[in-house]
């Protein structure tokens, strides 16, 4: 009996944590979205080191780093405050290149090497912030001759939209769902949804402004499955709300200004 008190008392406690799981942002839940969230599921995450956890998201390693600086240096925060909007500097490095990260909406980071043909190249943050994060201590030094030429090249550059997302990435998946999903005729239930369907497909476009989280699910949606399809995009609506887009809209007007940081590798210092 004993023991089946406590079978009962983890069962109990498992389905408590995950109502309370349910309710949390999409920023705080702790299951990614491919996952089938269970209250068993969530018992047994809960009870692992966090060390030991697989597939750690890029936005929870660099949250980590955040709060490591955050610690160990608090002045920095306050500090930033007072960064003007527009940022040079130069480190040693094992290679010649000028990254310039640019920031209004959306963020964009170019890179190009001091001795490339190529246009600049547009990357994710993901890819070059091991090369572009510099240790605590660490020196900065002058900027090369070929900065500013480079500096200007992808100022430049930066003018052409860009060329579209790559097939496999999220924003390509699901912008290739919204597409298929506005292609459907006849099916009750959609009609009312295709206005907010338009609105996600301008934001991806043009905007950004939608979490991975969301980007993932709307890349999930199975259409084949419209039940589920027409209650996902509900679900979104309720959750983002019909004029979400908008409301960014206004609140993009008020950036003034962009915020362009240009990090240069040297290796003639390294």
């Amino acid at each position: 009996e004993k023991g089946a008190d406590l079978v009962r008392c983890r069962e109990i406690a498992s389905s408590k944590m995950f109502l309370i799981h349910n309710t949390l942002g999409e920023d705080s839940k702790i299951f990614d979205i491919d996952e089938e969230p269970t209250p068993s599921g969530l018992y047994t995450r809960l009870k692992q080191n966090p060390e030991r956890l697989e597939g750690e998201s890029f936005y929870t390693r660099v949250l980590k780093e955040f709060e490591r600086i955050r610690e160990e240096s608090p002045e920095i925060l306050d500090a930033l405050r007072d960064f003007p909007p527009r940022l040079k500097v130069a480190k040693a490095s094992d290679e010649d290149e000028l990254f310039v990260v640019v920031k209004k909406g959306r963020l964009y980071v170019y890179r190009k090497g001091h001795d490339s043909e190529e246009p600049p190249q547009l990357l994710g943050l993901e890819e070059v912030i091991e090369r572009i994060k510099a240790d605590r201590g660490e020196k900065a030094h002058p900027l090369s001759e070929r900065f500013w030429q480079l500096y200007e090249e992808i100022k430049n550059y930066r003018e052409i939209p860009p060329r579209g997302f790559s097939e496999n990435s999220l924003q390509q998946r699901a912008i290739n769902n919204l597409q298929s999903i506005l292609r459907i005729d006849d099916l009750e239930g959609l009609t009312p949804l295709k206005p907010f369907v338009r609105t996600l497909l301008e934001d991806i476009l043009d905007y950004g402004t939608l979490s991975d989280y969301t980007l993932r699910r709307l890349s999930n949606i199975d259409i084949k499955r419209s039940s589920n399809m027409i209650k996902e995009l509900r679900t979104l609506r309720a959750e983002l709300g019909e004029d979400y887009l908008e409301r960014e809209k206004q609140r993009l007007k008020s950036v003034i200004k962009e915020i362009i940081i240009a990090i240069e590798n040297r290796r003639e210092v390294y």
